[in-house]
């Protein structure tokens, strides 16, 4: 699924002006965040996590450089705790205001559909570090059920299952990175056996700046691959200027810029207008990635 960006009317826009943190307040009642850590009973990488994905936590510094957070950041965090605990997703709930938090104190939450068995191992086996056991499942998965399939109903989910499992802090952020690595290994050497397609659409692949997300953009390009479509991929973290240019140099027909799920409607729609305007007026940008929802409420 992905968002069709037209061209802008060529008009004199107002200059953007960058977002600023939000106001510290006084840091004489602003908790060390080892203490907000032991308060909370949250992971200083869930903290960490949360404020690049979602923009909140927002802490200060203090004078050592060492992260601070407010009273009211803190009781928010205690109460996103809480509905955590009652089985709500992080994603659901982190980015609320308080109010809103506390109006879900209490409600049932329906138990999530249980994953399929072939997901449900894979999960346990990256979080017993059983690297070599993980290789050889997914391996044996992707011989069994064809590429298309594997992609669609085994490592996008499994994908999505091991995220949830790091924000919700029953596994660590280096595990979902080892389990990053093991799946593009496995999608490299299943690159090197395709050939591209004569005469087949070429289009460009790229994330943002700040965005890492080099799984997403292997997975989008096999899944391109199987529908006939050749892929220039620039690779994760590309600034705006780099892919127009790229773009014109080899005169693809579609520009695909692929988000995270973390990053904020207003971040969003600041890459996307940079984009927009540096791409030639035909040519067609669509945005893509976890992200797609939030992107729908962007300005752009």
């Amino acid at each position: 699924m992905g968002i069709l960006i037209k061209a802008p009317t060529r008009r004199t826009d107002p200059g953007l002006s960058l977002a600023m943190p939000a106001a510290s307040g006084d840091l004489r009642v602003s908790l060390h965040i080892r203490e907000v850590v032991r308060i909370t009973g949250l992971r200083r990488e869930q903290l960490y996590m949360w404020q690049r994905r979602y923009g909140f936590p927002n802490p200060a510094r203090d004078g050592f450089g060492d992260r601070v957070y407010p009273p009211d950041q803190v009781a928010r965090l205690k109460v996103i705790k809480q509905l955590l605990s009652e089985g709500w997703r992080a994603g659901a709930v982190v980015p609320l205001a308080e109010s809103a938090l506390q109006s879900m104190l209490g409600i049932a939450v329906e138990d999530p559909l249980p994953l399929p068995s072939e997901i449900e191992a894979a999960v346990k086996l990256l979080a017993e570090h059983r690297v070599g056991e993980l290789q050889n499942h997914l391996s044996k998965l992707l011989v069994g059920q064809g590429l298309r399939r594997f992609l669609e109903q085994t490592l996008i989910p499994l994908n999505e299952a091991v995220h949830e499992h790091v924000v919700r802090g029953d596994m660590q952020n280096f595990q979902e990175l080892r389990f990053a690595d093991i799946a593009q290994r496995l999608l490299r050497d299943v690159t090197r056996l395709v050939r591209p397609t004569r005469n087949a659409s070429q289009i460009l692949l790229a994330t943002p700046p700040n965005d890492p997300n080099q799984l997403g953009l292997a997975i989008l390009e096999l899944l391109l691959f199987t529908e006939g479509i050749n892929c220039l991929t620039l690779g994760s973290g590309v600034p705006a200027q780099e892919v127009a240019g790229a773009a014109h140099a080899y005169k693809v027909c579609l520009a695909i810029l692929l988000f995270d799920r973390g990053i904020s409607g207003k971040i969003a729609g600041q890459e996307i207008r940079s984009l927009r305007t540096a791409l030639p007026e035909d040519m067609p940008l669509v945005v893509s990635g976890r992200a797609v929802n939030e992107l729908r409420k962007a300005s752009v």
